[in-house]
């Protein structure tokens, strides 16, 4: 069994008009980790952990957007130990998710 960290989330460069964006970074089988009000180019701590076996879904969406609507992506994380990112892009907004695997 593996232990995920997700540690911060880089808006690189935001999809809102106003200059902001409210994502929401969901987890496989554990809902909604983290969500917030955030500007670009700035670092949110998100300060999340939970064990996993295997691979494992992390997907990045906009705050009360339905169904499909306002997914920035969705990515596979695996069990390989180390700290790597995760880069997620879509409608002219971009974010990275620094996380580690233990």
């Amino acid at each position: 069994m593996a232990k995920l960290y997700l540690e911060k989330l880089k808006c690189v460069t935001t999809e809102g008009w106003g200059g902001f964006d409210e994502p929401r970074l969901v987890v496989q089988d554990r809902g909604t980790v983290w969500n917030g009000t955030v500007l670009g180019d700035r670092m949110y701590t998100v300060k999340y952990d939970c064990d996993f076996t295997g691979t494992i879904a992390v997907s990045l969406g906009k705050t009360g957007a339905s169904g499909g609507d306002g997914g920035l992506g969705e990515q596979w994380i695996t069990d390989t130990p180390g700290e790597r990112s995760l880069r997620f892009r879509a409608d002219g907004a971009e974010y990275r998710l620094l996380y580690a695997v233990e």
